[in-house]
């Protein structure tokens, strides 16, 4: 994609070949999820031989996190770019074409290759890179990266523990954060909800000889209800596109000879802004009961969030002064109308930003193999991301 020329001179600043050689660096640190200290440790050095304020924030300090700060807090308001520098580990190893924790550019110098290219340690380098880049600028306002652990697990120890740190006071609250979590560049100002169900099926266990005659399979039982969940919704919104739900595990039977007298299964459902967690558990009582109308031996026993991580569907208005200045930055880099983000796209930190009441808004850079053998990112992408980020924080914040 072609970047077009701009007058904002920090956007004529953007240096392709720092931004790979910082998303290098930390894709060469191996960091699973649960051993990010040695990336952090990185990063708060970084910031240090630079003169960059930065504070480690960690609930554990084996999984920390890097805040980086810049700018003027008395000013103006205060942007946050948020990033994570956990992965998930490599698998596949045979099947990579180079060392995952060797960085590599391709031929045509398009792609970059690591693990964590592509989520999300090229992204976040990006950030990192624009700190500097931004340091001296009169901000007329904070800009800060929240750099951090465990976004692939459970962000416990990363985004939310950050939050926490933010609702004590210990941490300055945000007016607006930018999420770079790839979005093939394209506006993401809505997130799916995240609702978990347990629902186990009660049959009656009995030898299998007579399983015709004193049993009930619950797992036969069990069978119609997945049938009777596994459908498309037919809903749709603009920002984020249809809701889903999925059957993802199930168990059943003590051994082989036995009818089994229960069977549960786990269900996740993502949703949609406008749907609530009692008309999504409604919708799937209303399924189940269909068939139990049709079948007097259908028994179940619904759980709601066994967990406790239920999360609305999250959305930062368009009329928000950030999805308004992504867009105009995004017009001005990329010469055209930039497009919402409707995907089969998983969740982000940038939903506990949006749970705080904080306009959050995801732009991020396009790749392949998230998670898989020979991960990468779009190198032009990510020079494209900066300009855009570049863009935004000046709006938002001025620069002279």
């Amino acid at each position: 994609m072609a970047v077009q020329a701009s007058t904002n001179p920090w956007m004529a600043r953007v240096d392709r070949d720092a931004i790979v050689a910082m998303a290098s660096e930390l894709i060469a640190i191996p960091s699973p999820s649960g051993a990010e200290r040695a990336v952090m440790d990185h990063v708060a050095a970084w910031c240090a031989a630079r003169g960059i304020e930065h504070e480690v924030v960690a609930k554990d300090p084996e999984r920390p996190n890097v805040v980086i700060s810049v700018g003027d807090a008395t000013a103006g308001p205060t942007v946050v770019m948020n990033g994570h520098l956990d992965t998930v580990p490599v698998s596949d190893v045979a099947v990579w074409e180079s060392d995952p924790y060797q960085p590599r550019v391709s031929t045509d110098g398009q792609r970059l290759f690591g693990r964590g290219a592509s989520d999300m340690k090229s992204s976040t380098g990006v950030m990192i890179y624009l700190m500097g880049l931004l340091k001296d600028a009169p901000l007329r306002g904070r800009l800060q990266a929240h750099v951090v652990s465990d976004e692939e697990l459970s962000a416990r120890f990363g985004t939310i523990h950050l939050m926490e740190e933010i609702a004590a006071g210990r941490l300055p609250q945000p007016d607006y954060c930018l999420i770079g979590e790839k979005s093939d560049l394209k506006v993401r100002n809505a997130e799916r909800g995240i609702l978990g169900l347990e629902i186990k099926f009660l049959g009656r266990a009995s030898h299998t000889a007579a399983a015709r005659a004193t049993g009930i399979n619950a797992i036969a039982k069990a069978a119609k209800g997945v049938l009777a969940l596994e459908q498309n919704l037919d809903k749709f919104h603009p920002s984020v596109g249809q809701p889903v739900i999925s059957v993802n595990t199930i168990q059943a039977g003590v051994a082989h000879n036995v009818v089994p007298g229960e069977c549960s299964i786990t269900v996740d459902r993502r949703l949609i802004p406008g749907e609530t967690k009692e008309s999504a558990v409604a919708e799937v009582r209303a399924a189940l009961d269909a068939v139990a109308a049709d079948d007097p031996d259908f028994a179940y026993e619904l759980t709601v969030d066994p967990h406790g991580d239920f999360i609305a569907a999250n959305i930062t208005p368009e009329d928000s002064p950030l999805v308004r200045a992504v867009q105009e930055s995004a017009r001005t880099v990329m010469g055209q109308e930039p497009e919402y983000f409707v995907a089969w796209a998983g969740a982000t930190d940038g939903r506990f930003y949006r749970q705080a009441g904080i306009d959050t808004v995801g732009f991020g850079p396009g790749g392949e193999r998230a998670h898989g053998a020979n991960e990468a990112v779009f190198v032009n992408d990510l020079v494209v991301q900066a300009r855009v980020y570049v863009e935004t924080i000046t709006r938002l914040l001025g620069a002279a």
